[in-house]
């Protein structure tokens, strides 16, 4: 490692330990033991790590070798592994059988070129069956591969693992974007599941899958019994789940339910496309939240109702509205064109051929981040090694704005959500602040509370409105829509209005008038944004949410403004005796 390197601080909780530091929940050495003491089932390959000897260093197992070389390393934003020697191991997989050792990993992995593969092999850390190979060695049914190597995991994003519930048998946890779930490809320490072994002392595993960029609910089996109970619900289709998506353009403000196949082109590439010849059946529903003029980018909710991989960006791209920052479907360099691919049916070995050369001799680009500033090989070299160091990763290697927001289950018995990230919420916070404005204008009142609301439609205000601002005991909502409705001749609003108001619409009206959630059913409004909920000293249980929520209005949350509408909704409440 360089100089540099080895001068940054090192992560507090991993400071003064290696993971081979933290207890072992695998199974004891020398056992084929195939469950830990948490009831999860140890794969083969574990128990062989724990049994044998590194090829180089035969006084350590694999494991231990592994293990006292990785520490974690935090640099600014980026969470960070030292080198560290792995012996990659594996059963032959039924694809492989018959074919020459070169060629599986050639086709397999694109981590490294021929030309490391080879000398690899020729030097011998590549065996099969614990015995050394050749270029020519064909691999058989049954054979166990291994290839140490010197690794050199990317960097991740440091952002927080936000625990959203846990009890004895799971965590849910609020995913960053940029952090793989399990050790996969060129990452293993820098996953959740380790992070959590290692600087938690916690084995978990995980019970939903979501990509490296994707952020949002995960579900971590503590032990086999918590983990089983989620994977056998969502294996049995007997869980809803929702993501929230930022989309190139504006977003079609009905509905639409996409019904398209998909097929995954390139494996090693993690690659899909529609292909209606080759591919599994894929629906996913999508519904549109907000627009922004200022960005040209949508906010939508997204509902798969199968589970393929890349299900709702390659949907998202098939309709013309891929992810904005989507480093594979919305890079007119992988693509060839600005149209993205959109309506695109299979793949061309162009596409492919492109695509590959992303992260090696080519940043990432993507239609709302073009600039190249992120990962590529350098021509800096490992003295250990003699392989090419990786720069680090920019914006498009570390975001997708693809969020795992809502999994419910079909029977409701539970139901969690995640915050909305800040990629969605940002866009509105002018909007919630010229809320608070309106709010403002009401003045003091000692009995009844202030309220401002603003309709808005692609950007564009429609009205505004502030509690008590038209005769009568008015609230701000109220207000909002019978100033557009008087304005514009008029019973609704168009289709795609939002609605922002400073807190939750009421759900009843002590002095008899038609509730401001009542209101708002009665028009076309499917998205409502608020400053704070009601509190129960305002109105005594307020359903309002539940009421919007149960008629398919979205209703979001805007986090940071709470303390000041709360202020200005009691403004003058001090001086009642």
């Amino acid at each position: 490692m360089s100089e540099a390197g080895q001068k940054r601080a090192v992560s507090p909780a991993a400071a003064d330990k290696s993971p081979a530091d933290f207890p072992k929940t695998r199974a004891p050495r020398g056992t084929k033991k195939l469950r830990d003491d948490h009831g999860f089932k140890v794969k083969q390959q574990t128990i062989d790590k724990d049994v044998l000897s590194s090829t180089a260093n035969p006084q350590k197992t694999i494991h231990e070798e592994e293990t006292e070389g990785a520490s974690y390393v935090i640099d600014g934003p980026l969470r960070r592994t030292t080198p560290y020697y792995f012996t990659y191991l594996t059963y032959c997989k039924q694809r492989w059988r018959d074919r020459k050792i070169l060629d599986v990993f050639l086709d397999e992995f694109r981590e490294k070129d021929g030309d490391i593969y080879r000398k690899a092999i020729a030097s011998g850390q590549v065996t099969i069956n614990k015995k050394p190979t050749t270029i020519d060695s064909i691999v058989r049914n049954g054979d166990l591969i291994s290839h140490r190597c010197h690794r050199h995991e990317p960097a991740v994003s440091l952002r927080p693992i936000k625990i959203v519930f846990e009890d004895e048998n799971v965590i849910a946890i609020d995913k960053p974007s940029g952090i793989p779930v399990h050790p996969t490809g060129r990452y293993r320490y820098n996953t959740i599941t380790k992070i959590f072994q290692h600087e938690y002392g916690k084995t978990v595993h995980p019970c939903n899958r979501l990509d490296r960029l994707t952020l949002g609910l995960m579900f971590l089996g503590k032990n086999a019994k918590g983990a089983d109970y989620f994977v056998k619900q969502i294996r049995e289709r007997n869980v809803r789940k929702e993501y929230i998506a930022r989309v190139k353009g504006k977003f079609p403000v009905e509905p639409l339910l996409i019904y398209q196949p998909l097929y995954t082109a390139s494996p090693k590439h993690a690659l899909n496309v529609v292909d209606h010849e080759k591919g599994k059946p894929a629906v996913t529903e999508f519904k549109r939240v907000s627009y922004d003029p200022s960005t040209d980018t949508s906010i939508v909710k997204c509902h798969p109702l199968t589970g393929r991989t890349h299900q709702i960006r390659v949907h998202l791209q098939y309709v013309g509205h891929p992810i904005a920052n989507d480093p594979i479907y919305s890079s007119a360099f992988v693509w060839g064109s600005d149209d993205l691919g959109k309506g695109n049916e299979g793949c061309s070995e162009d596409v492919i051929a492109r695509l590959d050369k992303i992260g090696k001799e080519k940043a990432c680009s993507t239609w709302f981040h073009p600039e190249e500033d992120g990962e590529v090989l350098s021509k800096e070299c490992c003295p250990e090694c003699e392989m090419p160091f990786y720069t680090d990763p920019g914006p498009n290697d570390l975001d997708l704005w693809l969020h795992a927001y809502k999994y419910e289950a079909s029977d409701k018995l539970w139901s969690y959500t995640a915050d909305y990230p800040d990629w969605a919420i940002n866009p509105h916070r002018k909007f919630m602040e010229l809320a608070i404005e309106q709010a403002r204008k009401c003045g003091e009142t000692q009995t009844q509370f202030n309220v401002g609301a603003v309709l808005v439609l692609d950007g564009e205000i429609l009205a505004t409105g502030h509690s008590r601002e038209l005769p009568g005991n008015t609230h701000a909502e109220q207000c909002a829509l019978e100033k557009y409705f008087k304005e514009h001749n008029t019973t609704d609003v168009p289709k795609g209005t939002e609605l922002f108001t400073t807190m939750e619409p009421c759900s009843f009206r002590l002095s008899g008038n038609l509730p401001c959630v009542d209101r708002v059913l009665n028009t076309s409004i499917k998205t409502c944004f608020v400053g704070v909920l009601e509190p129960d000293t305002f109105v005594k249980n307020n359903t309002g949410k539940a009421k919007l929520e149960e008629a398919d209005v979205e209703y979001i949350h805007i986090p940071g403004y709470e303390d000041e509408c709360l202020e200005i909704a009691t403004f003058g409440h001090e001086k009642k005796d």
